[in-house]
């Protein structure tokens, strides 16, 4: 069985439909199955991801996940609707400087928690043959939507990010720790400055239709 994560109910809906996942189960989150696939909303932050993902983990014991959602951009060269698929991904807002921790950097020594390398292979693979714009990256996550241009060219230079969200980090630190293969894919809603609230709602629903056809291409 593989598992899809995503954030937002927008994201989520497109792809219950694409999976064809409509037996709803009882769990913390909104949660879907369908045949060899489970859908979970897992609501947005990083405490909501890591709690949905560790839940699913435990009950299910699926073979892989993937987290798909829409997220800023970072690099301007990046455009509205592209896939970033996620190499790593850190915590921008996690600081134990105090303690000789660089930026990022949690307690178990970890900055960077990587993406699947055989998953995000076979996510490059897809894109491909669907013929969606995409290319691989770094992701900062942070419990904050970002809409201060001088803070997202701070990210970039910082944690060289090419975009910004608020999960995806934290899914793959439980993964992590599960020793369990996850893939992060991010589609481009907006450029994290000013203007970012509004591009997301414009491209939100797009965004995730197109990760709904990326899922199916995926496991089917």
């Amino acid at each position: 069985m593989t598992a899809f994560f995503a954030a937002e109910p927008e994201e989520a809906a497109a792809l219950r439909e694409a999976l064809g996942a409509e037996e709803a189960l009882q769990a913390p989150v909104p949660l879907h199955r369908g045949r060899g696939v489970l859908v979970a909303e897992t609501g947005v932050g990083k405490v909501a991801a890591a709690m949905a993902v560790a839940h699913v983990l435990t009950r299910f014991a699926p073979e892989a996940s993937f987290f798909l959602g829409v997220a800023g951009a970072l690099d301007p060269s990046l455009k509205a609707l592209d896939l970033l698929l996620a190499e790593q991904a850190v915590q921008w807002d996690v600081d134990l400087t105090p303690f000789g921790r660089l930026p990022g950097e949690t307690a178990l020594g970890v900055r960077f928690f990587p993406s699947d390398p055989a998953l995000l292979a076979r996510v490059e693979e897809a894109a491909g043959r669907l013929g969606l714009p995409h290319r691989l990256g770094v992701v900062a996550t942070g419990d904050r939507f970002l809409a201060d241009p001088k803070e997202a060219q701070g990210l970039r230079e910082r944690f060289g990010a090419q975009a910004v969200e608020m999960e995806g980090a934290a899914a793959l630190m439980v993964a992590f720790r599960f020793r369990h293969p996850m893939a992060l894919v991010r589609a481009v809603t907006d450029g994290a400055g000013e203007g970012a609230a509004l591009d997301f709602q414009a491209f939100l629903r797009e965004a995730s239709r197109r990760l709904g056809l990326l899922a199916r291409a995926l496991v089917y």
